[in-house]
């Protein structure tokens, strides 16, 4: 009797661990439901080109991949099988770009952030005001935007540009260092027109480092590094606005802005907030 009570309770154990091995191989042997689909997301690298209109993007192929997609402030303006995309200026700047790969239904996306970085200022004094601070201070290292005194400005300063802002016998302006006593900076401001609009900052032959300004103004501005050769657009460059949202005074005078710089791909002449 104990002899055929083993053999049973052999037969059940033999018959169990098939099943398990069964199981065990279905799992790990990569033909059940883990194998196969995407190996991931795209890894993308954004480059400005064209004088900093367009926006040069390219990935690596991702396993598993049928195609891509790129999006356009979460609208699909592109498909296919490549591996690079350009995105024209002209007809879309972008204040968010995605990169993805699909197989099926699955998608992948990689995400450019492209919402520039912005400053307040309050209280900004023209230069005919001893008490007040009248420059601008952009330090393109650091990101940051500051208010300072003549004293202060500092032309050797490496990344870094300034703006002073100036009453013209009754008219209130925007000076680069260049056209103050300070002399040039390594970074040149020049600036568009105050009546300027849009997303997209002008080509070449559309600033000057002198510009008239006033109430609610809109200016683009380009910031040229001198150290790197200056005059041309190129990837040493940062472009913003400047948003003058008040003025007042008849001199000295008295201004609020708000500036944008486009700091995420140096060079591109996008900014979009």
């Amino acid at each position: 009797m104990k002899r055929v009570f083993l053999a049973v309770l052999l037969s059940v154990l033999a018959f169990t661990g098939c099943r398990r091995e069964e199981a065990g191989g279905g799992v790990g042997g990569g033909g059940g439901g883990f194998g196969g689909g995407l190996g991931g997301s795209p890894i993308v690298t954004a480059t400005a080109v064209n004088s900093g209109a367009d926006l040069r993007l390219s990935w690596k192929h991702v396993e598993g991949a049928e195609g891509y997609r790129v999006y356009c402030d979460g609208n699909k303006i592109w498909e296919g099988t490549g591996i690079t995309y350009t995105i024209t200026g002209t007809t879309n700047v972008c204040k968010t770009v995605e990169v993805s790969a699909f197989a099926g239904n699955d998608e992948r996306k990689y995400t450019l952030d492209l919402a520039p970085m912005y400053g307040i200022i309050i209280g900004l004094v023209s230069h005919d005001n001893p008490s007040g601070s009248s420059w601008v201070k952009l330090d393109f290292t650091n990101g940051s935007i500051s208010v300072v005194r003549h004293s202060s400005v500092d032309p050797y300063a490496p990344n870094t540009g300034w703006f002073l802002f100036y009453n013209n016998y009754g008219t209130p302006e925007f000076r680069d260092a260049s056209a103050t006593s300070v002399g040039t900076a390594r970074m040149e401001f020049a600036f568009t027109a105050p009546n300027s609009s849009g997303n997209l900052a002008p080509d070449a032959g559309s600033y000057s480092t002198v510009r008239e300004t006033y109430a609610n103004a809109y200016h683009f501005f380009w910031a040229d590094n001198t150290s790197m050769g200056y005059g041309s657009m190129d990837s040493n460059d940062y472009f913003g606005v400047i948003s003058v949202t008040s003025l007042t005074g008849y001199g000295p005078f008295t201004a609020d802005l708000v500036i944008y710089i486009q700091t995420k791909v140096p060079g591109l002449r996008w900014v979009k907030f």
